[in-house]
Parts: structure tokens; C-alpha cells; sequence
């Protein structure tokens, strides 16, 4: 029967000594582990026991812990990491070593080649794929070692018996389609105001759809609008079905998308597609997108449009922004960036956007292939038929070549171009494109051709200037490119001409350690017009001590196509009351009128919370003031903000999220990317996860996991910190290989046990001894007693009988007889005395 005491100490004092006994066994494994190669006996007698035990009560603690092999020869699931680095999970047949003190790992040439070993300059005879080879006697520096608690297999081989090419490899027999599954995303927002034109009103809804099956992949994107006069509009950007083809390195498209930028501009069109897929490439060259950037007067609808179509949504804060989260198709081209202000006033600017990812390595080929009829915009009343190809490849003496065609029935073009990495000059590439059009609908004879020529510059230098892009494109008055065509043949209005010359570039520079200045700007001009068009974005941001201070000015297009010229002044500090509060203080010079607006900002609720408060006035004594809040929940963002002027006053409210539907049901949560998972801890709720804070799983212990890289190893960390004590997960971490637009599932096994703290005597009342070992009746060892006969336990519901030994005499052995739910609770631990009899 268990025995109880009067006096009960705080369950963190009783759980002291076990952890310092944990600790302290720790350390002797440590020492095992150093000295591995003798065999290693404690001493039992520095473990002091009270005076009715012998001195060596312990001992067979210790020789369990001084016990150098944990696992029997046999085949075991492994997870194997090659020089620290994650590679596979594997089924190794592991042997006893000659020793007999350790297990050795029985890896095949395969094996060994699929992690890379340069098998070629092994020197041993042939040998069968599937027999063992002796690693550390053909490797000189080789090693393994099996870790039997966490089944992970260590192995280290010098760098130079490793293939170059295999850095970042990851082999496509283990990427992932992941799992069957429907996904929407959205994006919701409305606003209600008044200014001098009356009552206003909109309300916009972006989704982003999928549905994955096997291989195949459907992606649509839609757009709903509705606004103050009643008219409601939907618009598609996109609706394609996808699936990659490994053997090509290629993504194969049906439907509507848009045709890669990398040689000619990105046009949308209707019909099949497969160009490459670089992500499949070992670190191989990466896609780009542009970060767009600019300065808000107040809290503003920001969207961003490609080739005429939505394809972003957002609400920015007064002030400088910065979206870097974009997905677009295409290496170059142009977006179209909407800014819509509180009071109503609408503010347009276009970024072009390119890259030198033209340059390829050695060896590598980039191809696509496009068919299909040109997927016009509203502007356009064109629905022809449209070819592309193109192809670039890396030559040798660092230079890539590339070229492609398009053609169709009223436009022919040609392009050849080279690139050439120059070290420490820099990168440049050079391009010629030929073109002819039929820019007239009535009349199919008149023809226009022309030469277009293209310089495009990047370099890093050792200042720190970063020269991301500069380029210069000349084109003959005949030449048009495809879009330039259509407008012309369609008579639209913004059709000012062709194009004469544009001039782009960024560039970023650091000073100091505290300071940047960065510069992005753009000039092109039309033949037969004196138009010209300038947009630039500059930045300077510095900092003196907690002080953070930045310059900016820029130019853009508003719906006058007039210049919109900006200068700024914004002055930051952090406050010392709240979390993460911060005060700002803006001096802005647009359009000639001076303006000046303080504000306060921070979060809260584990960044959960974020807000923000303003008042402005200007040079006309007009005064503005501003609230905004958003929160971010574990399965969507909300949003809201009021801004209330001397002319104007506006609501805004918004929110974001997704809900995925899969066989077991259907899971909500934040935005989801391209490439995306679900996490399942079984019945576990409230788990959180690294690689998405606000994710949370739910009642059934699902949650989403928002961006994951495609054709990369992905670890899946969970947040253990703030697991109940009741609950076990053998292993918080994982690994995933996503496809292209696969939704991936990692699981992670996990049980609720009972934690149970107890306080152990023997029939005459005196603590158990130090080091006894408490097991169940499969004769599994669940803990060790420490300090004062106090041991924590992990074990099931219901009644208990434990055995405890610390020795193998009778007289050495007892029985722990309990009922766990007639165990008291503190702080989620059961407690209680017992007698061990």
C-alpha cells in the first residue's frame, strides 16, 4: 500500500536532483564515448548512499550506462548523415565489428555513390553493387558511427574523395509528390469612405487555387471586384494543369500561363508549355523576383499587376514598403504597381525587372518550348496563335550562349545573344534581336522591320557596391516586340510608339557597418513621340546608436501620367515601455507641398500583434489621423485600419489565410506558397512548429506549413518548448524533399503518457537507494532513482506494477503497486510517496 508524508516540497525542488542525476549520467556517457576504446568501469562508491545500503547499490546503473553497444547486430531504418549533412534514410545491415564493442555498417558502392564518393578513384577491384565495402580501408579518414538511441548513422569522408558536382544533390528518387489534396487561398479586403466626390466603396477577393493528384497539379488564379457604382468583375489570371518530368529537368504546362522571360519578354498565353526547371539542378542557378519598393502617404491598397493580370494584394503602412514575397513567371519584364491612398488618390508606377541568370555553368542547358494562342489582355482584341522556343546553354571560357524564336501569323522575331562571366570585371551579356510585324489589321501588307540591341552589366565591387543590374536596349524605328505589335494592330491608347531606347538600373552600397544607400531607376523614350518616361526609387538608411534614420525619393506614374515626385525624411526610436515599441517622425516633400506625420508602432502577443497609430498635417493646415491593427492567428491574418481627414475619412478591413482539404479532412491556416506541407501529431493539439510561428496543431494534431523549397532537403522542426509534460514525440525533427507544388506530409508519432514524480522508501521507510533501476513488467528500464529515493517516471493510465532492483539478490529487488488516477496533480506532474515492497 502506498504511504504518504505530511510535508510536500514544490514538484521543480523534487525534480532538481533527477535532472542533476541526469545530467551527471550524461557527462559518464560522454566519458564512454571518449575512452571508447577500452572498456570503462565506475566507480559505484562515488555514488553515496545512505547508511542501511551497501556502498555499491548502484552499480548496476552503472554498468548499464558503461555498456558500449546498444543494438544487436541486425537491419535497422536509419537516418544517415554524410559529412553533418542530412542525406537519406536508409535500411543498413549492421555487423559486429572484429572488436566486438561496436556495430559497422554494411554500405554498397551504390550507397556510397548515391552520397557522392568518387568511386572512380577508389583503388580496388570490382566488386558486386550489392556487397559491402570496407569504407575506412579504401578511404583513408573515413569514419562511422552508429548513434542506437536516435538510429542515425554518422559518416565522415574528406572532401576529396567527394564529388564536386554533389554538393546540394539531392537524388530525384527522393523527391516527393505528396499527398492528395485541394488547397485555397485568399485574399479578402473592403473599404468604406467618404471624400469630396461622395461615398466610396469596394471590395476585392483574390483566390488562389489547387488541387493536387499524383503528379499532376491544377493551379488557378482569380480575382473579384466590386465597386461603389455596382459594377462587379472577375477576372483569371491564370488556370493550368502541371506536372514535372525528372528526366528532362523540366516542368510539362497545359493551359494558361505565360511563357518564360528570360530571352524574350513573358507573354500570357492559352496551350502547352515545358520549359526547364533550374531547381532541380543541384545549387544551380536561382530564380529571380524583384523586390518592389516605395513610400505610402497613408494606409494604402497596394497592387501589383503582370502583363495586365492581378496577381498581388496588399495593405501597406504610411511609409517606406517593401514586398519581397513575390511569385511571378518570367526572369524580365515589366509589373505595373497600383498604389491607392486613403483619401483616393490612385498613384501608378511601373518596374521593369531582369537579371543576368542568363549566365549558365558549363555544361548545363535551359530550353523551353511554347504553343498555344496568345491569352490577350482586355486591352487587346488579338487571339492568334503564338510559337516560342528558346534554348541557352554554358560554354566553355565562362560564357553562355542563348537564343530563341518567336513566331505566329503577323510577328517574326529572332534573337542571338552571349555571356560571359569577366572575374573580377564583372558579368556582361550582349544581345541582337530581329523582328518584322504586320501592324495593321486592314492592311496585311505593311510590314515594319527592325534590329533591336541589348547590353546588360552586373558586378559586386570591393567597395560593397552591389551593381545588381544595369542594362541599355537600342532599338531601330522598325523594330517592335510582340506586345508592342499587338497594341499597335489593337489601336490601343497607351500605344505611344515603339519603343526607341531603355535604360535600367540597381544598384545597392553599403557604408560603413550601420549605413546603405540603394538606387533603382529606369529612362525610355519613343520613337515619332518627345514623350519620355522616368522612374527611379532612392534610398538612404543609416543609424546612431538606437537612432535609425532614412533618406528617400522617387518617381512614378499616377493615373495623368504625370511626374509624381517624392522626397522624404523618416526619423525612428525605440520607446522603453510595451514590446517592441517604436516612435517615427516623417517630414515629406510631394508634388510641392510639405508634409509631416509622427507615429507610434509595435507588437505584441509573441509577434503575434502588430499596430500602429498616426496623426499628419500639411502645409494647408489639413490634419490626418490613422489606426491600424492586424493579428495573426494560427489560421489566418485579420486586419483593419481607419483613417479619418479634414476632407476625407476611410475604413479598411482584410484578411488572409488558406484551408487545405486531404483525406482525413480539411486543415486551416496562413497563406500557403507554391510548395507547401502538413504536419500530423496525432491527437496532439497546441504543438508549434520552426519553420512557421504562428502555426499551431489543431484538436486532431494537423497544422500547414506555408513555404517549403521544391527539390530540397527541408527539416521539419517542431516546437517542443511548450509541450505538456504528458506528452512524448520520439523525434521533433524531420526531413522532406517537396516536388514542384507538392503538398508534403511529415508525422510525427507522438503519445500522451503520465508523468509521474515519486518519492520511493523500501518497507522500513528509508529512500530506495541511489541509482536503483525501476523497469515494467517487459523488463524496459522507464528510470533510475535519485537523491533521496526520488525518481520521474513516463508511463500509461491505470493500475501499475513496477519492479525495482538495484541488485541481484532478493533482498535487492522490489514491487511499486499504484493506481495512476488516484494520484494527486501538481503542475501537470502525478505526485505521491509510495513504498516499495
Amino acid at each position: 500500500m502506498p504511504s504518504f508524508t505530511h510535508r510536500r516540497t514544490p514538484v521543480a525542488q523534487r525534480l532538481l536532483p533527477i535532472v542533476m542525476f541526469t545530467g551527471a549520467s550524461s557527462v559518464l556517457l560522454d566519458i564512454k564515448s571518449a575512452l571508447a576504446d577500452a572498456p570503462v568501469e565506475f566507480q559505484s562508491t562515488f555514488m553515496r548512499q545512505l547508511g542501511n545500503h551497501a556502498g555499491d547499490a548502484g552499480a548496476l546503473a552503472l554498468k548499464t550506462l558503461s555498456a558500449s553497444q546498444d543494438l544487436a547486430p541486425g537491419r535497422y531504418l536509419v537516418s544517415i548523415e554524410v559529412n553533418r549533412s542530412f542525406f537519406d534514410q536508409r535500411e543498413i545491415e549492421f555487423t559486429a565489428n572484429p572488436q566486438g564493442d561496436a556495430l559497422s555498417p554494411c554500405l554498397s558502392w551504390q550507397l556510397l555513390q548515391d552520397m557522392g564518393v568518387r568511386l572512380d578513384s577508389l583503388a580496388a577491384p570490382e566488386m558486386p553493387a550489392d556487397s559491402c565495402v570496407d569504407l575506412l580501408r579504401l578511404v583513408p579518414g573515413a569514419l562511422t558511427e552508429l548513434d542506437g538511441g536516435k538510429l542515425l548513422l554518422s559518416i565522415s569522408i574528406p572532401q576529396i574523395a567527394m564529388r564536386r558536382d554533389a554538393i546540394g544533390y539531392v537524388d530525384p528518387q527522393r523527391w516527393d509528390y505528396g499527398i492528395n489534396s485541394a488547397f485555397i487561398n485568399y485574399q479578402a479586403s473592403a473599404q468604406q469612405g467618404r471624400n469630396q466626390s461622395g461615398h466610396n466603396s469596394s471590395q476585392d477577393l483574390y483566390l488562389n487555387s489547387g488541387l493536387n493528384l499524383g503528379a499532376w497539379r491544377l493551379r488557378s488564379n482569380n480575382a473579384f471586384r466590386s465597386d461603389s457604382q455596382g459594377e462587379r468583375s472577375w477576372t483569371r489570371a491564370y488556370t493550368y494543369l502541371q506536372r514535372d518530368l525528372p528526366g528532362l529537368y523540366s516542368q510539362l504546362t497545359l493551359g494558361e500561363t505565360f511563357t518564360p522571360g528570360e530571352v524574350f519578354k513573358s507573354v500570357p498565353i492559352k496551350g502547352i508549355q515545358i520549359a526547364s526547371d533550374m531547381s532541380m539542378l543541384p545549387d544551380s542557378q536561382q530564380h529571380y523576383a524583384p523586390v518592389v519598393r516605395g513610400v505610402a502617404q497613408t494606409r494604402a491598397r497596394l497592387e501589383i499587376r503582370q502583363n495586365g493580370y492581378p496577381i498581388y494584394s496588399s495593405y501597406v503602412s504610411p511609409g517606406p514598403y517593401e514586398i519581397d514575397d513575390l511569385t511571378i513567371g518570367g526572369g524580365s519584364g515589366e509589373l505595373e504597381i497600383i498604389l491607392t491612398e486613403a483619401d483616393g488618390q490612385v498613384r501608378r508606377f511601373t518596374q521593369p525587372y531582369a537579371t543576368l541568370n542568363n549566365l549558365l555553368r558549363e555544361g548545363v542547358w535551359r530550353y523551353s518550348t511554347s504553343l498555344g494562342r496568345y491569352n490577350a489582355p482586355s486591352f487587346s482584341s488579338e487571339n492568334t496563335s503564338l510559337w516560342q522556343g528558346t534554348l541557352a546553354t554554358g560554354a566553355g571560357w565562362n560564357s553562355t550562349l542563348y537564343g530563341g524564336l518567336m513566331a505566329n501569323e503577323f510577328y517574326r522575331a529572332g534573337t542571338f545573344g552571349v555571356g560571359r562571366n569577366f572575374g573580377s570585371i564583372g558579368a556582361l551579356s550582349l544581345d541582337v534581336t530581329r523582328s518584322s510585324a504586320d501592324i495593321d489589321l486592314k492592311d496585311a501588307g505593311r510590314n515594319v522591320q527592325g534590329m533591336s540591341y541589348a547590353v546588360k552589366y552586373g558586378k559586386s565591387f570591393e567597395t560593397r557596391t552591389n551593381l545588381r543590374f544595369a542594362g541599355y536596349r537600342y532599338s531601330t524605328e522598325g523594330y517592335r516586340d510582340f506586345s508592342e505589335a499587338v497594341r499597335e494592330r489593337s489601336a490601343d491608347q497607351r500605344f505611344r510608339g515603339s519603343r526607341r531606347s531603355l535604360l535600367e538600373a540597381s544598384v545597392f552600397q553599403n557604408i560603413a557597418a550601420d549605413s546603405s544607400l540603394s538606387l533603382t531607376l529606369s529612362q525610355e523614350d519613343f520613337w515619332q513621340s518627345d514623350y519620355q518616361q522616368r522612374q527611379f526609387q532612392f534610398n538612404f538608411n543609416s543609424r546612431y546608436k538606437s537612432l535609425n534614420y532614412s533618406l528617400y525619393a522617387s518617381q512614378s506614374l499616377n493615373d495623368e501620367q504625370s511626374n509624381d515626385r517624392q522626397l522624404g525624411l523618416s526619423v525612428s526610436f525605440p520607446l522603453d515601455f510595451g514590446n517592441s515599441t517604436t516612435a517615427t517622425f516623417d517630414l515629406r516633400e510631394n508634388r510641392g507641398e510639405l508634409n509631416q506625420r509622427a507615429s507610434l508602432s509595435g507588437r505584441g502577443e509573441g509577434d503575434r500583434l502588430n499596430y500602429r497609430a498616426s496623426v499628419s498635417s500639411n502645409e494647408r493646415h489639413q490634419q490626418t489621423g490613422e489606426l491600424a491593427v492586424g493579428y495573426q492567428t494560427s489560421v489566418a491574418s485579420v486586419g483593419a485600419g481607419i483613417t479619418q481627414g479634414s476632407a476625407y475619412n476611410n475604413l479598411s478591413l482584410n484578411a488572409n489565410g488558406a484551408l487545405l482539404a486531404h483525406a482525413d479532412g480539411v486543415e486551416f491556416g496562413a497563406y500557403l506558397g507554391e510548395t507547401s506541407g502538413l504536419v500530423h501529431v496525432p491527437d496532439i493539439a497546441g504543438v508549434g512548429l520552426l519553420n512557421a510561428s504562428s502555426a499551431k496543431t489543431n484538436d486532431r494534431g494537423y497544422a500547414l506549413i506555408p513555404y517549403l523549397q521544391p527539390y530540397r532537403v527541408n527539416r521539419v522542426i517542431l516546437d517542443t518548448n511548450q509541450l505538456d509534460p504528458n506528452v512524448e514525440i520520439d523525434n521533433g525533427v524531420t526531413q522532406v524533399v517537396p516536388r514542384r507544388g507538392a503538398v508534403v506530409k511529415a508525422t510525427f508519432p507522438a503519445r500522451t503518457v503520465q508523468r509521474l514524480v515519486l518519492t520511493t522508501r523500501d518497507s522500513q521507510g528509508a529512500p530506495l537507494p541511489f541509482g536503483a533501476q525501476v523497469s515494467n513488467a517487459d523488463g524496459e528500464v522507464l528510470g533510475v532513482v535519485g537523491q533521496a529515493g526520488q525518481v520521474l517516471l513516463g508511463t500509461v493510465d491505470g493500475q501499475q506494477t513496477l519492479n525495482v532492483s538495484w541488485g541481484n539478490a532478493a533482498t535487492e529487488q522490489c514491487q511499486l503497486q499504484f493506481n495512476v488516477q488516484n494520484m494527486p496533480t501538481e503542475q501537470g506532474y502525478r505526485v505521491q510517496d509510495l513504498t516499495c515492497r
